[in-house]
């Protein structure tokens, strides 16, 4: 007779700086527009480690931040990217208006809104 048996297996292994910080941002929720909030669950991330000492978490933490940064000036870059000229704000001042009746703008096209937000920009 035979019967199919699950084992689960735990181990501690090594875990390099590099791999660390892969899993972090593989495994764990991060808020890209937030590092306060990407900080505290780094916090629980570290807290599974078993075997860490300062040194080793100061250096994962600081990896985490460069990558948390790089990350950042990515998305940042890329929304640049999409707002580079008058046409793209324009296509995308289109796709974000939800003006209902009665509310500022709801008589004007994307274009004068932009318009009007260059001309009392600075006011």
């Amino acid at each position: 007779m035979k019967k199919e048996v699950s084992e689960w297996k735990s181990e501690i292994k090594e875990v390099s700086l590099k791999d660390a910080v892969k899993v972090f941002f593989e495994e764990c929720d991060y808020n890209i527009g937030d590092w306060s909030e990407t900080e505290e669950n780094l916090d629980y991330f570290i807290n599974d480690f078993k075997e860490i000492n300062n040194e080793e978490e100061k250096l994962l933490r600081e990896e985490v931040k460069k990558e948390f940064d790089k990350k950042v000036n990515k998305y940042k870059q890329e929304e640049l990217a999409h707002l580079k000229n008058k046409s793209s704000i324009l296509k995308w001042i289109k796709s974000i208006i939800g003006i209902e009746a009665g509310d500022p703008g709801y008589m004007l096209n994307a274009e004068e809104i932009l318009d009007l937000i260059l001309e009392n920009g600075q006011k």
